[in-house]
Formats: structure tokens, sequence, C-alpha cells
């Protein structure tokens, strides 16, 4: 799982997958980004990011310039050395720990400029190469695409604007209903995560359903609302 450092949605998802977070099949991971950054900011950043990694490649000595391969690379020569866990022995055992450590995410994005990497839970049975491929996958953008969807098509959850004079708010297009806004998001939801598609780093068209394993196929609303 991918999510910010709000507490709330950590201790669910531990107390959820406990099990599978002991035995190593569930994961979490941290997308630290910092949100005052402007946007002239965020974008040097890209573009300052940019050129470091495809420097990096050419004294290495890569050929290519593909920046999600070479991002590849720069976090598996990381992984030999750095590690999310810390371990910590006492009188009577050893154990591994949080070390709050979180890594530079080598591909910078122009909406958030450099943004960091973290793992709560423990990947000390991973080599550096799959370790590096996991964090490749860690970004927001799915949450951000999902949320743009809900702006741009429910109008039910629009709320009143102030007025261009600024004396008072202007309910014209303020259609706000929470009780059919719940059933609304449902159906988004479900829709995004299962019938709309999206093309992954490897170019292929996947919903996010498909993405995590849930499904090999995908739906359209048809096969939602008649449980195909």
């Amino acid at each position: 799982m991918i999510s910010d450092n709000g507490s709330s949605i950590i201790s669910a998802f531990f107390r959820v997958f406990s099990k599978e977070i002991k035995l190593a099949d569930a994961h979490h991971f941290l997308d630290i980004a910092d949100k005052s950054k402007s946007k002239k900011q965020c974008e040097n950043e890209y573009k300052s990011a940019k050129y470091d990694l495809l420097d990096w490649g050419h004294h290495i000595g890569y050929e290519t310039q593909n920046l999600y391969k070479l991002a590849y690379f720069v976090l598996k020569e990381v992984f030999e050395t750095q590690q999310f866990h810390k371990e910590v022995k006492t009188t009577t055992h050893t154990y591994k720990d949080w070390a709050k450590n979180p890594i530079d995410y080598p591909l910078a994005s122009r909406d958030k400029g450099i943004h960091q990497v973290d793992c709560t839970t423990d990947l000390s049975a991973l080599e550096p190469k799959d370790i590096a491929k996991m964090v490749m996958n860690v970004t927001d953008n799915s949450t951000n695409s999902f949320m743009q969807q809900i702006r741009r098509n429910l109008s039910i959850l629009e709320r009143p604007l102030m007025t261009a004079s600024g004396d008072g708010k202007s309910y014209i297009y303020a259609n706000f209903n929470p009780k059919y806004a719940q059933y609304v998001l449902t159906i988004l939801r479900t829709c995004y995560n299962f019938c709309l598609s999206y093309k992954t780093p490897n170019g292929k068209k996947l919903t996010p359903a498909q993405r995590i394993g849930i499904t090999d196929k995908q739906f359209n609303l048809e096969d939602i609302i008649y449980l195909r």
C-alpha cells in the first residue's frame, strides 16, 4: 500500500493486514512530498533532477537515456548500502525496527518536484533489485487521478464560491448533498478501479485492479451492474 504519513490510514493498514505483514506478504510505502513548494520551484526541481539522472547515467556508462530505466539503476545501487530498517539488539533477541530513513525518489515530477519514499514494513528479505522495482511504483499519481475524476465529474460535491465582489458566497453552482455524494463516490470508485484503464510504465493499458492483481480483466459498466 502507498500513502502519505497520516497516522489513521497507517494504523488501519497494520491492523487489517497484520498477518500478511508478519509474513512479509504486504508492505506499506510512504510517499513524502513538501506541499509548500511553489509551482515554479517544483518545475525547477524536475528539470534539475532530469539533468542529474541523465548525467549520472552517462558517467556510469549506461547507453540508455530512458529516465525510468536510469531511475531503477540508481535505486538498485542505493539499496546495496541503504535500508529502510535498522537492526535492534536486546539482551534476549534481535529484531528489525523502522529506521525512518527515507530516500529521494530519483524521478522528480512537475507538480511536486523532488519527493521522498520510505517503507514502514520490513524489506530485509528482498534483494536490492526487487526493492528498487517496488519503489519505482511508489507514486500518488493514481490517487491524484481519482481526485481529478471527482472534481471534474461530480457536481454534487460542488461547494459555494465567493462572489467576485467578495461580499458573500454564490450558491449558483453549489449542489452539495452529502447523502447522495456518498452513493456517487462509491459508484465512481468502482468504475475507476475496475473499468478505466491507464497506460503503465511498461506500455500496457491496465485498470488499477489489474495492476495490483485483484483481477486479470478489464470490466465495463454492464459487468458491474449485472455482476458478470
